[in-house]
């Protein structure tokens, strides 16, 4: 009986306590391990996300042009006033011989032809406009932007010279469907310009301290 509590009293005094104390250890280590690959995690992900937000502002350094203010200014009323002016010659071509429009059910020939006169004349002032200020104001725009301008220019001014050559027979439905076809193509000018303005303004970036 005196063995068993004496071998009770160690179990329960310093070699349980030191049981304990190894068992703490070893769950301490697996805890340590456990918060340190936690946190190793975490940091790699905030590593990741900083490295893919580092990528994304260099690429928009990249794309960006940087000029002064005066510049961007200068360049923006530039794109600003051609598009304008092309705009204008966009409706006055619509509106020459469109396709599908609403007129006086007992209009006669020469009526339609003067309404058609007028109409031309509004196309050639607009497209007039439209030439003088492309070409004022070239130094201050890219090269790409004055080519497609010259490419719906010169659409404007091929309807210009169709109905002049064709005279009365601009009403014809072999001129309109000729008529059509110019303005498609002054279309497809009037969209690429389009593109290159927002595509410009988008890289324009005003230098710091400007």
């Amino acid at each position: 009986m005196e063995s068993i509590s004496t071998l009770t009293g160690i179990l329960s005094g310093g070699f349980a306590g030191a049981v304990i104390s190894a068992i703490w250890n070893h769950v301490s280590k697996l805890s340590l391990q456990r918060n340190q690959s936690s946190s190793a995690e975490k940091l790699a992900k905030v590593e990741h996300s900083l490295e893919s937000l580092q990528r994304k502002a260099q690429a928009e350094i990249d794309r960006s042009v940087f000029v002064t203010r005066a510049h961007f200014e200068t360049e923006f009323e530039a794109m600003k006033d051609i598009f304008s002016s092309l705009s204008e010659v966009r409706v006055a071509m619509n509106g020459v011989r469109p396709m599908l429009a609403i007129e006086p059910a007992d209009e006669t020939k020469e009526e339609r032809l003067k309404r058609l006169s007028e109409r031309l004349k509004a196309l050639m002032i607009a497209t007039d406009k439209l030439l003088n200020i492309s070409e004022s104001k070239a130094p201050f725009y890219s090269e790409e932007l004055y080519g497609s301008i010259n490419v719906c220019w010169k659409y404007a001014v091929m309807e210009i010279n169709s109905i002049r050559e064709a005279g009365p027979d601009s009403l014809n439905p072999a001129e309109y469907l000729r008529s059509q076809n110019y303005k498609d193509k002054f279309s497809e000018g009037y969209f690429e310009s389009a593109r290159i303005i927002r595509n410009r303004i988008a890289k324009l970036a005003i230098l710091p301290g400007n």
